[in-house]
C-alpha cells in the first residue's frame, strides 16, 4: 500500500488525491489539526499530502442561521465538548483554504435558547468542487441529506443515515436496518455515473452484513482493503469506491479521534 504523495503537477489524477471520511461529532472533531497531520504525513507513511478530500458528517454552522421561530423543529442539541463552541465548518474551510459544499440536515436544537446552529453533512476539498447535489432522504426520526460533488476526476458523496427510529412506530433497534436501506436505495438514482467514492457513517449497527451496506458495496465495485482494529463486528464509518475493477483501493481507520467520538477514515487509489 503507498499513499499518495505529494506532486506539483497541474493535472489532478485520482490516484493523487486522497480520500477522508470522518463524523466529527457536532463540531468536536479537531479538523484543523488533523489537516496540519495529514498534510505533515502523519497518516500515510511519511508521505506529504497536498490534495485531499474530506468527506464529513455531523458538521456545524454557528454563522449565518436564522434564529429559532415558531414552527420551527429542530434535533436534541448537542454540545461542543472541551470548547466554548462548536467549530464552524465555513468559517474553518476558509482558514484552510478549502473548496467546501456544506447542506444542513437539522437544527442543532429545539428551542430559542439554544445558539443558532444547524448541522450536516460536508465537503471540504483542495480540489475545486462543481456539479453540487443535495438528496434528502426518507427518514422516522431525523431528517438526513445526502450531497454529492465532483473533485476533479472524481465524484464524492457524503451519507449519514438514521442511528435509530422512532419508539411508537417500530422497535427501533431491530427495525432501524429496514429503514437505513429505505434510505440508500432512495438515493441510488442520483449517484452520477464515472468514478466515484463515497464516505459514509452508517450507523449499521448490526454490522457490514445490513442491507444499506450491502447496496453501498454493491455500487462501490472496486476491491478495497481496510485496516481496522479489532474484529470489526460493529462498523458505522466506511469508504466505498467506484474506480474501476482494474483497480484497487485502500483505507485505514486512524487510532486518533481529534476529540470526535469517531475515527477518521482515511483513504486512497492504485
Amino acid at each position: 500500500m503507498r499513499p499518495p504523495a505529494a506532486t506539483d503537477s497541474p493535472v489532478v489524477a485520482l490516484e493523487d488525491i486522497t480520500f477522508v471520511s470522518w463524523n466529527v461529532h457536532v463540531g468536536n472533531g479537531d479538523i484543523r489539526t488533523f489537516v496540519s497531520h495529514l498534510r505533515e504525513g502523519t497518516h500515510t507513511d511519511g508521505r506529504k499530502i497536498d490534495r485531499f478530500v474530506l468527506i464529513l458528517q455531523e458538521a456545524v454552522r454557528t454563522s449565518g442561521v436564522p434564529a429559532f421561530a415558531d414552527g420551527m423543529s429542530g434535533a436534541e442539541r448537542i454540545d461542543a465538548r472541551g470548547a466554548a463552541d462548536s467549530v464552524d465548518i465555513v468559517q474553518t474551510a476558509e482558514e484552510l483554504g478549502l473548496s467546501l459544499l456544506y447542506v444542513p440536515s437539522m437544527r442543532n436544537g429545539r428551542s430559542a435558547d439554544d445558539p443558532p446552529e444547524d448541522r450536516g453533512c460536508a465537503i471540504l476539498s483542495t480540489v475545486p468542487l462543481s456539479d453540487p447535489v443535495a438528496v434528502e432522504l426518507p427518514g422516522e426520526d431525523q431528517r438526513r441529506v445526502a450531497i454529492l460533488a465532483k473533485a476533479g476526476p472524481v465524484s464524492v458523496g457524503a451519507i449519514h443515515l438514521d442511528a435509530l427510529g422512532r419508539w411508537k412506530l417500530r422497535m427501533r433497534v431491530f427495525w432501524s436496518p429496514w429503514m437505513r436501506d429505505v434510505q440508500i436505495r432512495s438515493m441510488e438514482a442520483f449517484l452520477p455515473d464515472g468514478p466515484l467514492v463515497i464516505g459514509a457513517d452508517l450507523n449499521s449497527w448490526h454490522g457490514r452484513d445490513e442491507l444499506a451496506v450491502r447496496v453501498l458495496n454493491r455500487i462501490g465495485e472496486t476491491p478495497v482493503t481496510v485496516e481496522r482494529d479489532g474484529l470489526g463486528l460493529r462498523v458505522l464509518d466506511y469508504l466505498f469506491f467506484r474506480v474501476g475493477a482494474n483497480r484497487r483501493a485502500y483505507y485505514r481507520q486512524l487510532q486518533n479521534r481529534y476529540g470526535s467520538d469517531h475515527r477518521p477514515l482515511v483513504g486512497w487509489v492504485e
